[in-house]
């Protein structure tokens, strides 16, 4: 039984359209992540959900409880939904034990094993429970505020960009924390993302908003190698486009003849390849290109390639330990499957 049912969600603002028709399910125990740019209806969707605002038209069902539909709509109150904001909004006069147990009825806020089971959730020691907010980084901030939202055991916790004002290596560190304690917890979540690593890194399913409308929901693996459309797949990550043509269950490109992800009618099309997909050998093996230029991560490499007759560089990448230099000849290889896209005549 899914934990959350959105169905022909409809919202506006005057003349403009913020969420076109939106229908989509977050099974019980799952984690889903809501991709989207700025201006996707991202927010717009969390606060229906909540029921800071009201729907135009459409149903939101909550743990098999409607929420909100015609005529219909509860008050945040009594749909019963955790939810951890951007920067944890923790009630900086009050001790995290406090901060925890603030949505709980009066006679469970002095229930200290609470606090300690849910702050061991989260990855925190139980002596945190007696430090003010300002004694603790951001990370930990995050982590209490997510306690907080389980605290009450909702059926639903909602998660809104709560990683965006941490630094690199604390946002990894957080977000591991924060999906062992909600696997552990059992909770059924809504992740909401513009940051396409972290969505597809956490979400047991991605979901794809654009322009108000679901483009595209999938595990991410199958989001990520087979998106519907080219706008997606560059929106996902970095993209190589070349003009192929299909025949059968190959395509032939610059870079050879390479097999497809899924059917294409035969004709043109563009071959959708990742950076990661390219290899790079000698210059006596592969697909002859000289290296214009090499962007270096340490771990890896973004290397910008010249083919002979193609007017645009591709974008290999590659291990940092290996990477080239300027002026070298290699010779290029794809490795797996790719995707393509027909071209209309």
């Amino acid at each position: 039984m899914a934990e959350l049912r959105l169905e022909g969600l409809t919202k506006s603002f005057g003349s403009g359209a913020v969420l076109r028709d939106l229908t989509l399910s977050v099974d019980s125990r799952r984690l889903v992540a809501i991709l989207g740019s700025s201006g996707s209806g991202k927010t717009t969707l969390l606060r229906l959900i909540c029921g800071f605002d009201r729907a135009d038209a459409g149903s939101i069902t909550i743990a098999g409880v409607r929420v909100s539909g015609p005529g219909l709509h509860l008050r945040p109150e009594q749909r019963h939904v955790g939810y951890v904001a951007q920067e944890g909004a923790l009630f900086p006069h009050l001790a995290v034990a406090d901060n925890i147990t603030f949505g709980l009825p009066r006679r469970q806020r002095r229930a200290r094993a609470r606090v300690t089971e849910l702050l061991t959730m989260v990855g925190l020691p139980p002596s945190y429970a007696d430090r003010l907010p300002h004694q603790l980084s951001g990370g930990e901030q995050q982590r209490v505020a997510l306690a907080r939202a389980l605290a009450p055991s909702p059926p639903l916790i909602l998660l809104d960009e709560p990683f965006s004002a941490l630094d690199a290596a604390l946002r990894i560190e957080t977000r591991q924390a924060v999906a062992q304690a909600l696997i552990a917890s059992g909770s059924t979540a809504l992740l909401v993302t513009h940051d396409q690593a972290e969505a597809l890194s956490m979400g047991d399913e991605v979901a794809v908003l654009r322009d108000g409308a679901l483009v595209q929901m999938d595990n991410p693996k199958a989001l990520y190698r087979n998106p519907v459309d080219v706008a997606l797949a560059r929106f996902l990550g970095e993209t190589v486009l070349l003009p192929g043509v299909v025949a059968r269950e190959h395509v032939s490109c610059f870079l050879g003849t390479l097999s497809l992800t899924r059917p294409c009618r035969p004709g043109a099309a563009e071959v959708l390849i990742r950076p990661e997909q390219i290899r790079l050998s000698g210059p006596d093996t592969g697909h002859p290109a000289t290296v214009e230029s090499v962007t270096y991560y340490g771990h890896d490499c973004s290397v910008m390639l010249a083919l002979e007759g193609l007017q645009t560089a591709v974008t290999a990448l590659v291990p940092g330990h290996v990477s080239p230099s300027v002026g070298d000849l290699v010779g290029l290889h794809v490795e797996g499957d790719v995707i393509v896209y027909p071209v209309s005549r």
